[in-house]
């Protein structure tokens, strides 16, 4: 038995395409039943005051039950909301009636308004099942009531009126809401129907258009089966082309018409389009039914005509053009005789930057064969030198003048700098000579370099010196005036004070022999390294770890290593020193922290090059003081342990291997030093 059509019949108003506004419904009839509900809780205790009869538990119960029905629909169970709304009411309905006046209760009039809101919202089955239910329950309440089991309580006329009004305030709201959607979804169709007859419309003003456009086309296009070759359509520019006339070529095949000599030929040809789909013959000889002969460029394509498969072929007429091509190859073998002998690379280029004539140099390769230049535009062959010629053209077209400009091409593997010079030679057309200055520019980029860095390091001398000076001042003041206490102790006799003062005059002598050490150690980097190799950057790690372990022990300091450390390229002492250096700084400034930790690794890579860190927890350093950290004898705690070296010959290190070192930090978020170092591959570059 085929239930399709009774279930059509009773499939719900809102089904599952339509969740979100069944969910919008169903919240509707809940926020109206909160708000009835309320009133009719309000006056009954304003009639009877509180008292937690049964009628008065059923509403408080279902007032609780909304809220909670809410949340598990913006959670997104519309079904369960919606069947747990349709059960618990109609069971509350039952019990109130069962419990008050029986049949006669108005309850059991509310059975319809239920079974109402659950053909709207819930599937067939459960209106059916809830209407039966409801017969069962009346005709239960029924018999309860002849066997004396069940004893109706009337209510006042005051008490039905008020559920009645109740009742009917909800009816009408559903009604209203009812009509609401049904308007909504009018409306909606109405659209729906008034935007695909404009597509409708569009789409034949589109195909109208397309016919004019196929028609008018300068472009030869024409369309064939694909298993015969027949002509279905062509438009006049294919007419024009091949000279057939339309009402004796519609209808005929190719082979027919003359276009192949045999079948066996255009079968090798729809073979290939089948395997490709589209072909293209820039150079096609095309025979008119006159004889005459032409040059197309010819485009086809497979293509569906009325849901069988057709070729679409396009043909445009080059014979102008192909002419002209060849005469421009003839011309510029004429040329290419009378400037063979240049050494420069030379062009001759109309205004528009079309390339006329090319003539390669014998000291450098082109870029391409010279034929490739030809006829081509600037734009096409160089796109990023467009701008520039454009622009040193129309200036040596409009003054008469050389106008020359510089720019930068790969060549040979390496990038070079070349010059053009361009020359007008009449009205629209120049000359452009192109000279290699690379070897030039390089001259004048070194000594350019050369003079700033001997400015840099005289700078760095001078500094250097005010520093050394300024700071080995201080503890030879600190001897001469000890010096002079010393006099005065052994005339007086006190011991005490002497030795005090002889202690004084030692820990300013070891300070002056540490800074002499340090300085010492900072100018022969550079100077006095040993032979890089290939090494291990976590074999560096833990050498580095060893010589600081006294420190770290100390200060209590837990140290992260990260696996997989890179090989590097460098000299292995001074490497050792660089992580010396930047963990022992570490160790030191850490401040109170609880838990001192190092973490050393790598992170990702900044212009090909491998960046490594050194990364604490500690104090951290303000960012008005990332540059001033890495000076000499810059220390931002005066009192702190060492000379303030340190970081300037971790930063030295690092740039006479070829990198760079900066650090990153905020005032109590710790310090993150980072550097590069050539790895493997750069090596062996």
């Amino acid at each position: 038995m085929n239930f399709s059509r009774f279930r059509q019949i009773f499939r719900p108003l809102f089904g599952t395409d339509r969740r979100e506004l069944t969910a919008r419904l169903l919240a509707s009839m809940i926020w109206a039943a909160i708000v009835i509900g309320a009133m009719v809780l309000l006056f009954d205790i304003r009639e009877r005051g509180i008292s937690f009869d049964s009628r008065t538990n059923i509403i408080f119960a279902l007032l609780i039950e909304q809220f909670l029905l809410l949340l598990v629909l913006r959670a997104g169970y519309v079904n369960t909301a919606t069947n747990i709304a349709l059960i618990s009411f109609w069971g509350a309905m039952t019990y109130g009636a069962w419990y008050s006046s029986g049949v006669n209760d108005l309850a059991v009039y509310v059975y319809m308004l239920v079974i109402l809101i659950a053909a709207l919202l819930a599937d067939w089955r459960i209106p059916i099942f809830i209407a039966v239910i409801s017969i069962v329950a009346i005709w239960s309440m029924a018999i309860a009531e002849l066997r004396g089991d069940l004893v109706p309580q009337i209510d006042s006329a005051f008490n039905r009126a008020r559920d009645l009004t109740a009742i009917f305030i909800f009816l009408i709201f559903l009604i209203f809401l009812l009509i609401k959607i049904l308007r909504d979804d009018h409306e909606t169709i109405k659209e729906d129907f008034t935007a695909r007859l404009h597509a409708e419309k569009a789409l034949h003003e589109g195909e109208e258009r397309f016919r004019k456009i196929f028609q008018s086309s300068p472009i030869a296009i024409v369309l064939t089966s694909l298993d015969e070759g027949r002509l279905l359509d062509a438009n006049e520019a294919y007419w024009k082309l091949t000279g057939f006339a339309p009402d004796r070529a519609m209808g005929r095949t190719s082979v027919e018409l003359g276009i192949w000599d045999d079948e066996s030929l255009r079968e090798k040809f729809v073979t290939k389009l089948l395997e490709e789909k589209t072909t293209h013959n820039p150079v096609y000889e095309f025979v008119s039914a006159t004889g005459e002969r032409k040059i197309t460029d010819a485009y086809y394509e497979l293509i569906d005509f009325d849901n069988k498969p057709a070729i679409l072929s396009l043909f445009l007429d080059i014979t102008r053009q192909k002419q002209a091509q060849d005469a421009l190859l003839r011309s510029e073998r004429r040329m290419r005789a009378m400037f063979d002998a240049i050494p420069d690379m030379l062009f001759e280029l109309k205004g528009d930057g079309t390339i006329l004539q090319f003539v390669p140099s014998a000291l450098f390769d082109p870029l391409m064969p010279p034929e490739d230049f030809l006829g081509k535009k600037v734009a096409e062959v160089l796109p990023p030198l467009a701008e520039q010629t454009a622009f040193a053209i129309a200036r040596a077209l409009e003054s008469g003048q050389v106008n020359a400009f510089e720019y930068q091409m790969p060549q040979s593997g390496e990038r070079k700098t070349f010059e053009a010079r361009i020359v007008s030679i009449d009205a629209d057309t120049v000359i452009a000579m192109i000279r290699d200055v690379s070897l030039v520019k390089w001259i004048a980029t070194e000594r350019e370099k050369l003079i700033n860095e001997l400015e840099a390091k005289n700078a760095e001398l001078e500094r250097f010196v005010y520093t050394v000076s300024h700071d080995l001042k201080s503890p030879l003041v600190t001897i001469v005036g000890f010096l002079g206490y010393l006099e005065e102790d052994l005339k007086r006799g006190d011991m005490d004070v002497l030795r005090k003062d002889i202690q004084r005059i030692y820990l300013a002598a070891y300070k002056m022999q540490d800074l002499l050490k340090d300085l010492l150690e900072l100018s022969r980097v550079g100077r006095a390294m040993n032979s890089p190799q290939l090494i291990s950057f976590g074999e560096l790690v833990e050498e580095a770890l060893e010589l600081t372990e006294g420190r770290l022990q100390e200060r209590g300091v837990r140290t992260l290593i990260q696996p997989d450390l890179p090989i590097v390229h460098g000299d292995r002492q001074r490497l050792v020193e660089l992580l010396q250096n930047l963990i022992d700084n570490a160790a030191k400034y850490m401040g109170g922290q609880v838990d001192p930790t190092i973490e050393i690794g790598q992170a990702e890579r900044e212009d090909g090059k491998r960046i490594l860190f050194v990364r604490d927890n500690g104090i951290g350093i303000a960012p008005e003081y990332h540059e001033k950290i890495f000076g000499l004898f810059n220390k931002l705690d005066p009192g702190a342990e060492g000379t303030g070296v340190g970081l300037a010959l971790a930063k030295r290190i690092v740039e006479f291997h070829g990198g760079r070192l900066w650090v990153e930090s905020e005032m109590g978020k710790g310090a993150t030093f980072y550097f590069t170092l050539p790895s493997q591959s750069e090596a062996g570059n």
